[in-house]
């Protein structure tokens, strides 16, 4: 009989942790959302706005970052477009792909959604203490930078 037990269960890997709190955030968010005029977006479609309004991007592109199809994208975005938080602009040199641009509308939503979010990180704050929540933002910083390194050099030997 084995009893040596592991030293990270599987509901502490990171990957797990990060998707619950991304869950835990995403279903606040939402909570926070209504009555704002920014509930009338689906939570995915909110998704794919602050995707677009964190860093420009093509309908391809979004399909591909996201790792789901052009069409489930493309169906988001265009009930963005007919809420009027985005417009397409066409692609210089692509007929095909277009790039979802932020209106007046989803400009002031963005304002609002960071509102919100800052509402949200005093709850948090709040819960986890500013230092801790500060080293959080830190090392999720460092990650990131770190993953994206990590894809460039991937990128180059490719």
């Amino acid at each position: 009989m084995d009893d040596k037990k592991p030293t990270h269960p599987a509901f502490t890997n990171i990957r797990g942790l990060v998707s619950d709190a991304n869950e835990y955030l995403d279903q606040r968010m939402v909570e926070l959302r209504k009555g704002t005029g920014l509930d009338a977006a689906r939570p995915a479609d909110a998704n794919i706005f602050m995707m677009i309004s964190r860093h420009p991007r093509t309908i391809s592109e979004l399909a591909r970052d996201k790792g789901v199809s052009r069409q489930a994208v493309h169906a988001a975005v265009s009930r963005l477009v007919d809420l009027g938080a985005l417009r397409l602009e066409p692609v210089p040199g692509n007929k095909r792909d277009k790039l979802p641009v932020p209106t007046e509308i989803g400009n002031q939503a963005r304002q609002k959604a960071g509102a919100l979010l800052r509402e949200l990180e005093g709850e948090l704050e709040t819960a986890m203490g500013k230092d801790d929540l500060e080293t959080l933002r830190s090392l999720l910083v460092k990650l990131l930078k770190a993953t994206k390194k990590h894809d460039d050099e991937c990128q180059e030997e490719s």
